[in-house]
């Protein structure tokens, strides 16, 4: 089923898997860039049905937003549709005004809302709209669409979920407005009207809020309500759940969330528009074939929308519908979600390619015998793009295993798929033909080293090992089994990242009574960018840990900030998560990943694979 072509509007779509929209944050200027083309080229080309681009904005909300008001857009527009059509793939784009989830900062101007709410993540408070201002916006719809339909779009797609004026205007949480446009729909009618008038008989979209998970707020129930009153105007419901504030680990949630977990939202809207030939899109993070045809035949949705397991790995859809194993999202949200907030370019852990498609790859050369020093990210990513590209490759690790310190950190509580990550490595390398070696240590000008002497080309990805203070126990023994701490446990974190809290929580699920210590303001800090802080609050409330900030550990005790007091230690056992130190090693050769500098994931498997494209 997941391979079968379906009917959106006049159109005919080859398979049920869809790329929904996201940020990229690659605009240039405010228009489209020729990272956009290649970006959605490259799922196009990877067999998906329907790509629908990110939001063309009639407001400007953040600074990198596209603004599809602007005439100067249509260029660029036929660049993408030019490049997705080329490979088959039905190309639609979001249209959206952001209403109060945005900042004057970027559009130099007040922001507007259904009334004068704020935005607990903005904190700006809105100007009302008129109904002049209404009129205003709904024509500014219309001019969006107008320019898509220029620029070759096969349609559009109506962004009326998370960060959303449409949105606002439906929820009883936003909307509190006594006059016609009470009842939002009115207003969603009027957007849905002008722009059919302006794409004439391509497909038209909404993409509708089905639960905010804010009491009081929508839900699958009034997502449903809305679709059967706008049945009439559109040709495809696309869903969602949550708003981007508030509730935004509901809309990308962090790896532990289990694949499905929205499906309550388009099952709802299906059942309500049964009989009106209109497809539901359903999201919820699937990341695998497997999850994506459990959705169909469940009859949760007609199509699925995969965002970051296409991010991850561009041929998912050719994959799934020919059953070969895909390059899987491991839900960590560093380089997608994380990247944008922080107003970077979207990139992505495992597919370091993720974000620069527009970046041209060096050919491969001639075959050269390589050596791989190291079996961690680095050196695998590495070992399996040199393979990949003709060369022969041997890889030598150290350790009886594979993932180095990202195996290590998948044995924290809901890190287990980070695992993914070095399976999926592990299998490039053995389809590709490296030869793997365990517990083998090369150093340079050793005779008996047949690995080092025959090599023409070493790359270095021997990575880092801590250097924890003196009388304390460091993370990465806890999570190999080294160390059992127990009783009163002090977790110091001097990382800011996800060591430490989940070291804390994997003691204190095992009984330990554990203080997490920091130096920061906010305990678990880096966890906040990942949409992982919010599900480990709970989860570390209800064992009991204590958080403890504005802290740091010194030899007599820890040292209160704000106060300058020094508290006792009061622990049984001090575990501390603190920076790294490169591996000695004597070997020359191309260092790659933590052997250079000590970083994260992303950082080693993208060296990894640069290095063997330089080759």
């Amino acid at each position: 089923m997941l391979g079968e072509p379906i009917r959106v509007g006049r159109l005919t779509v080859r398979n049920r898997i869809v790329f929904p929209a996201h940020l990229t944050n690659a605009a240039e200027g405010n228009r489209p860039s020729a990272q956009h083309a290649a970006y959605y080229a490259a799922r196009a080309a990877g067999g998906a049905g329907l790509i629908i681009v990110e939001e063309q904005a009639l407001d400007r909300p953040y600074e990198k937003a596209v603004l599809g008001t602007d005439p100067a857009v249509v260029p660029g527009y036929r660049a993408i549709t030019g490049a997705v059509h080329a490979h088959g793939a039905v190309v639609l784009a979001q249209i959206g005004h952001n209403g109060a989830q945005s900042s004057s900062l970027y559009s130099r101007t007040v922001v507007e809302a259904p009334g004068p709410i704020p935005d607990p993540m903005f904190r700006e408070t809105p100007v009302a709209l008129d109904h002049a201002g209404i009129a205003r916006v709904v024509d500014g719809f219309a001019t969006v669409a107008r320019h898509c339909v220029a620029g070759g779009f096969d349609g559009v797609e109506i962004q009326g979920s998370q960060a959303s004026l449409v949105r606002q205007f439906l929820s009883p949480l936003t909307n509190r407005r006594d006059d016609g446009y009470a009842d939002g729909v009115r207003f969603l009618r009027e957007v849905l009207t002008a722009v059919r008038a302006a794409i004439g008989d391509r497909v038209l979209g909404v993409r509708l809020q089905g639960d905010e998970g804010l009491d009081g707020g929508l839900t699958a129930a009034d997502a449903a309500r809305v679709a059967v009153r706008i049945a009439d105007l559109v040709d495809v419901v696309n869903t969602a759940v949550g708003v981007a504030t508030a509730t935004l680990p509901l809309i990308e949630p962090p790896m532990g969330v289990p694949a499905g977990y929205a499906e309550p939202v388009p099952s709802a809207v299906r059942t309500a528009l049964a009989g009106s030939g209109i497809p539901v899109i359903g999201v919820g993070r699937y990341t695998t074939p497997d999850q994506a045809r459990r959705a169909l035949e469940m009859g949760a949705c007609d199509l699925v929308g995969v965002v970051r397991g296409q991010i991850a790995d561009p041929s998912f859809a050719t994959k799934a519908l020919a059953g070969q194993r895909v390059r899987r999202c491991i839900g960590c949200n560093q380089e997608c979600i994380a990247a944008v907030g922080l107003n970077r370019r979207l990139g992505c852990v495992v597919n370091p390619d993720a974000g620069r498609e527009s970046a041209p790859v060096p050919a491969p050369r001639s075959r050269r015998r390589v050596l791989v020093v190291g079996g961690g990210p680095a050196g695998l990513a590495a070992a399996a793009e040199a393979a990949e590209r003709g060369h022969d490759v041997h890889l030598v690790e150290r350790s009886d295993r594979l993932g180095g310190q990202l195996a290590l950190a998948a044995a924290a509580p809901e890190r287990r798929e980070l695992a993914h990550a070095v399976a999926d490595l592990a299998h490039r390398c053995r389809d590709a033909g490296v030869r793997v070696w365990l517990r083998h240590v090369s150093r340079n000008g050793r005779d008996d080293d047949p690995f080092c002497s025959r090599a023409e080309h070493i790359i270095v990805a021997t990575g880092a090992h801590p250097a924890p203070p003196s009388g304390t126990i460091d993370v990465t023994d806890v999570l190999s089994g080294a160390a059992s701490p127990s009783g009163r446990v002090l977790v110091v974190d001097d990382l800011g990242g996800p060591a430490a809290p989940s070291v804390a929580e994997l003691l204190a699920q095992r009984g330990a009574r554990v203080r997490l210590v920091t130096s920061g303001m906010v305990a678990a800090e880096g966890l906040g960018p990942l949409l992982e802080r919010e599900r480990w609050r709970r989860r570390v409330a209800a064992l009991g840990v204590e958080l403890l900030t504005d802290r740091v550990l010194l030899d007599g005790g820890i040292l209160h900030h704000p106060t300058g007091t020094l508290e006792p230690l009061d622990a049984d056992a001090v575990v501390h998560a603190g920076p790294r130190v490169p591996a000695e090693i004597d070997l020359a050769g191309t260092r790659v990943g933590d052997v250079l500098a000590p970083r994260d994931a992303a950082a080693a498997i993208r060296e990894g694979t640069d290095a063997a494209r330089a080759i």
